[in-house]
């Protein structure tokens, strides 16, 4: 590659030094993004003053370079996406009316860089890999910042490639013989819980959305690398590859927003997953555009002085392309 490129943390992640529009729509310059996309642990950021002005029809090309573009956007709400486009808009940014246009949650920012690690008594940050309850849950997403803060709202990530294999090999051979239960359903309570304006599933949509089973051991379809999985707030039960669960329990999950003391299993795991040797803190600046894959990444939202300063992220979400598979 012909752009100055520089590594992230060790062999976890890549940013690409002045990138410009006309970049982005070249070939050749689309495969080598996307062979370093899955050489370095999918975590790669392509960073130019020209990316300031790019449109969402340039940026949605260049998301699917890497996956499919969802077509839809996971909120009901019209007026937090940009119009015409699948691109969902985070942060705190209004209209002329004061009424809110992007998707927003406050979170806490950082104190300092300890706080990067998971701390099991105040469980943040809220590491996580995205929508295991899906059957087909995405391959990754795509974060673009439009309006960035002087300080905080950081993005956080996390290489579970190298954590796994530092893993001794008898914790290995018992976390490749589980799966983690995850229901949107028992998401969706959880948040309900102290945020009572959150809405829960109708019986219908629960019916509807049933618990997917996924593997706490992924082997990447496309690089075969291994790699922890099944970090996600709708994680309810961790139990043996194949073994039942009761209606039972699943009510308990589901309609109580309960976990099952099973998830300790995973989230034992995060103070040392989330340590300084396999993480990176994306300090964000107007134009940068980062892809993820969740297949061998977790990450964290950080917070910002949201009284004081706007935010605006663009927000894509990807899922795998079957023609890559068939190759």
């Amino acid at each position: 590659m012909d752009h100055e490129t520089s590594p992230l943390n060790g062999s976890f992640g890549i940013l690409i030094n002045g990138v410009t529009r006309q970049n982005l729509g070249d070939k050749t310059f689309q495969t080598e993004a996307y062979d370093i996309w899955l050489s370095c642990g999918g975590l790669v950021a392509v960073r130019g003053d020209d990316l300031k002005d790019i449109t969402p029809s340039e940026l949605v090309a260049w998301s699917n370079v890497f996956g499919i573009v969802e077509d839809k956007t996971q909120t009901a709400r019209e007026d937090k996406t940009v119009p015409g486009f699948p691109i969902l808009r985070i942060g705190n940014i209004k209209d002329d009316a004061g009424k809110p246009r992007a998707q927003f949650a406050i979170v806490p920012q950082l104190k300092d860089d300890s706080d990067i690690r998971y701390n099991p008594k105040t469980r943040r940050p809220v590491w996580h890999t995205d929508s295991t309850f899906r059957e087909f849950p995405p391959i990754g997403s795509v974060f673009h910042c439009r309006i960035a803060p002087p300080a905080g709202g950081e993005t956080l990530f996390a290489d579970m490639r190298t954590a796994y294999a530092q893993l001794d090999n008898g914790k290995k051979l018992e976390l490749g013989k589980l799966e983690a239960v995850c229901s949107l359903a028992h998401h969706d309570k959880k948040i309900n819980a102290y945020s009572p304006e959150y809405p829960v599933l109708s019986p219908e949509q629960r019916k509807a959305n049933p618990p997917n089973r996924v593997p706490l051991v992924l082997e990447h379809p496309l690089t075969r690398e291994v790699a922890l999985y099944g970090l996600n707030s709708s994680t309810c039960a961790i139990v043996p590859a194949g073994e039942d669960v009761s209606d039972e329990d699943l009510d308990t999950w589901d309609l109580k927003g309960i976990e099952d003391k099973s998830v300790g299993i995973l989230r034992d795991l995060l103070p040392y997953l989330t340590g300084p040797d396999f993480t990176v803190k994306w300090k964000w600046q107007p134009g940068d555009i980062v892809v993820w894959d969740n297949r061998s990444t977790i990450h964290a939202a950080t917070g910002f002085e949201y009284q004081k300063f706007d935010r605006e992220m663009w927000r894509l979400t990807l899922n795998q392309d079957r023609n890559r598979l068939a190759a």
